[in-house]
């Protein structure tokens, strides 16, 4: 069973997801949380790609550090709101026929479940050194990225079928 997503009555959206699937989408609030209470780092790659500079110009420190002082916190407050959307959304899962789970997802918790996605895909995408140049095919079994590569997959289709099916509620 790989994720699915379908729309149940009232048109919210039920993610369908094997008890491993969904331990994987549980450990990744403490994960994230990590490095999001670690604050701005711009000699991390992984906080430097979560949480980019505003201003690229070197001799705009100052200005920098002032975006920054005004931002930050409300990002961060911002990511913290989303990881605890998705443990309540977690929390709500019953159990699916085969084993699994269904995660039920209102609008609120579809948009935390993306924001939490999003931003697991770029941490642990910067870690890998995932570049839109990266040949999956030429990744064997045996490369130390393998398993970190499948998660990335992964995160990445139920990111994109959480998009589709928001997209298909819209109206025309």
């Amino acid at each position: 069973m790989s994720p699915k997503l379908s729309r149940a009555r009232g048109g919210r959206l039920e993610l369908s997801l094997t008890a491993e699937e969904r331990d994987l989408l549980r450990s990744l609030p403490d994960q994230l949380r990590t490095l999001y209470e670690a604050g701005p780092d711009d000699s991390d790659p992984v906080r430097g790609r979560l949480f980019p500079r505003a201003y690229l110009d070197p001799t705009a420190e100052n200005a920098e550090r002032e975006w920054r002082d005004l931002v930050h916190p409300e990002l961060v407050r911002d990511r913290l709101a989303s990881l605890d959307q998705l443990l309540t959304a977690l929390d709500a899962e019953r159990d699916a026929r085969r084993g699994g789970v269904v995660i039920p997802l209102d609008d609120e918790s579809s948009g935390a479940l993306l924001s939490v996605l999003n931003d697991a895909r770029l941490a642990l995408g910067t870690q890998l050194g995932v570049t839109e140049d990266l040949d999956y095919d030429s990744v064997t079994p045996d490369d130390p990225r393998a398993p970190g590569l499948g998660v990335y997959g992964w995160l990445t289709y139920v990111q994109g079928e959480i998009i589709e099916a928001l997209l298909a509620g819209l109206p025309d």
